[in-house]
């Protein structure tokens, strides 16, 4: 059991890689013994259909595979693990079904050299791994290939095939009516992880007069909302030595300003006319900020944000790990050794409540980063079956699901909240399209809300034609 799962976790790197890798020139397809039909779906904006494939049997003539993944510490060993080993045995089995070489290439993930590459028509890789405020702009200005286009499919890439990538990772990248990313998170990769929620202490909640299984039926039901939130926050704060300050908080730290999408809309939106505008003023996005002030400026709920020796973010997750703290917002690199396998008691997690506004409950991702197709690699064609060959090996939907129960140790309510509530409602965080936007919003925009510098309506007076002015930019538009 445990060699199947190093290997799928190598399988998954692997494809990465190799989606990466193909960006080098040379290498047409000799023979094609058995073709693929492949369905697209009839619109990226709609629910994709499955992918349906023969099977195919190609030949690259030696085609170079170039794949710039994130990691590549994985494919530098020397085979003295057996990690290493079963990469070894991964990349082999590829090459020989293919006739092509995978190579791994580390290189600098920065927009300017991906844009470099781009600019001057060099191939740098087939695929590489970079991070949304990377390929959003360079995306936009066509510089990356989109995925589900009928040339791509054809092509050999099976995008919409649940056996081969992370279906809700991977359209989460549909912007501007295209898919430009790859995903194969899984049990073993988690280089996109998954975005806030709020895990909190099943003890302390208990203790406030609310069961963890009420809870639960609340996500069900629909009735998580701001108010009960704010109300069973409230029970748990308290003063255990009577010297005024508390000593159990209801929040030990926030969703890092995601509760601002929490009420049915968003700071970003893309109108009809398809352009990308500044939000802030929209009622829904006030009652959102309203949340997230009462959040930190209720001395009853979250430790305070100001004043003398206030602990930074990691601090503040280690008051909820200690168990003094009723809930905490945290992402997917918060949870397992290190994070909440240090907790003193039992945890489960919840969505962010939803606001008066809102349908349904969102999981924002923190940062999506995928495997990407600069346009400067002439090899697409062979890149696209080699990356389909690799996502068989390497991705594993039940493997991810695994992965995701060991994380909640077991918690099958919390698993249920994860797949059946945040994920299929999980998008891409459009306020990190840029570096800039993501300063202006997160530490000006959101910070402000907060810490009550800024009303929320004044914070929308005062940031929506900062924000709208870097959309222009980004997006190129006039």
């Amino acid at each position: 059991m445990q060699r199947r799962r190093i290997l799928t976790l190598l399988l998954v790197i692997c494809m990465v890689a190799a989606v990466f890798s193909g960006c080098g020139k040379g290498g047409k397809t000799e023979e094609t013994t058995a073709a693929t039909t492949t369905k697209a779906p009839a619109s990226t904006t709609s629910a994709p259909q499955t992918t349906t494939t023969e099977t195919t049997q190609v030949k690259l003539n030696g085609y170079e595979f170039i794949l710039a993944p994130e990691d590549v510490g994985i494919w530098q060993g020397a085979g003295e693990t057996a990690i290493h080993e079963a990469v070894k045995d991964f990349v082999l089995e590829v090459e020989e079904l293919l006739d092509c070489k995978i190579t791994i290439i580390a290189t600098d993930r920065t927009t300017e050299n991906l844009l470099s590459s781009v600019m001057s028509g060099t191939k740098l890789c087939d695929f590489i791994n970079v991070r949304q405020s990377t390929w959003i702009p360079i995306a936009v200005m066509g510089g990356l290939r989109p995925l589900e286009t009928p040339e791509m499919l054809n092509a050999g890439l099976e995008l919409y095939n649940e056996d081969c990538f992370n279906q809700e990772y991977t359209l989460m990248t549909e912007l501007n009516d295209h898919i430009w990313g790859l995903d194969l998170t899984g049990k073993y990769l988690m280089e996109m992880s998954f975005g806030h929620l709020y895990a909190f202490n099943k003890r302390l909640v208990t203790e406030a007069g609310y069961t963890p299984d009420e809870l639960y039926q609340a996500v069900r039901d629909g009735r998580w909302t701001y108010d009960l939130f704010l109300e069973i926050a409230r029970k748990i704060s308290k003063d255990t030595d009577g010297d005024g300050v508390n000593d159990i908080w209801g929040v030990a730290l926030d969703c890092d300003g995601n509760e601002i999408w929490s009420n049915g809309s968003g700071p970003i939106i893309r109108d009809a006319s398809g352009r990308w505008v500044a939000n802030l003023n929209d009622p829904r996005v006030i009652k959102a900020m309203e949340f997230m002030n009462n959040i930190s400026g209720d001395p009853q709920v979250q430790h305070p944000l100001e004043g003398e020796a206030v602990p930074n973010r990691s601090a503040r997750r280690a008051i909820f790990y200690e168990g003094k703290a009723g809930f905490a917002g945290l992402t997917g690199s918060n949870f397992g050794d290190g994070g909440t396998f240090t907790m003193v008691d039992e945890y489960g997690i919840l969505p962010i409540p939803k606001g008066p506004d809102a349908q349904t409950y969102m999981l924002n991702m923190v940062d999506v980063d995928v495997y990407v197709a600069p346009i400067s690699n002439p090899g697409w064609e062979n890149a696209a079956k080699i990356m389909t060959e690799l996502g068989r090996r390497l991705y594993d939907k039940e493997e991810y699901r695994e992965y995701i129960e060991f994380l909640m140790q077991g918690d099958q309510q919390s698993v249920e909240v994860m797949f059946e509530y945040l994920l299929p409602n999980a998008k891409a965080n459009i306020a990190k399209c840029s570096d800039d936007m993501y300063q202006v919003t997160r530490f000006e925009l959101y910070d402000k809300v907060y810490k009550g510098n800024l009303t929320p309506a004044a914070a929308a007076e005062a940031y929506q034609d900062v924000i709208q002015a870097e959309l222009d930019k980004v997006f190129r538009q006039e």
